[in-house]
């Protein structure tokens, strides 16, 4: 880094943004390119996007599935 007033400022400037929640979310998702957004057609805003983190739980699971995705009838868990 170059050590003259104009980086230092800037250095600063984006470390102040980087301690608001929001900004710092932001800033993540330019880095893992997880703000892009293909246009496919459909006006849903999951729709050409990656899938957002979700916390699975046994409750969210389709019915007649186990836990490892099987059909009920299928091999044994």
């Amino acid at each position: 880094m170059r050590p003259d007033p104009q980086t230092r400022a800037l250095w600063e400037l984006l470390s102040d943004l980087m301690d608001l929640d929001y900004a710092h979310r932001d800033i993540a998702d330019m880095l893992d390119r997880t703000d892009v957004r293909y246009e496919l057609g459909d006006v849903h805003r999951l729709v050409g996007t990656l899938c957002p983190d979700v916390k699975l739980t046994l409750e969210r699971l389709r019915p007649g599935r186990r836990h490892r995705g099987d059909p009920v009838g299928g091999p044994a868990a």
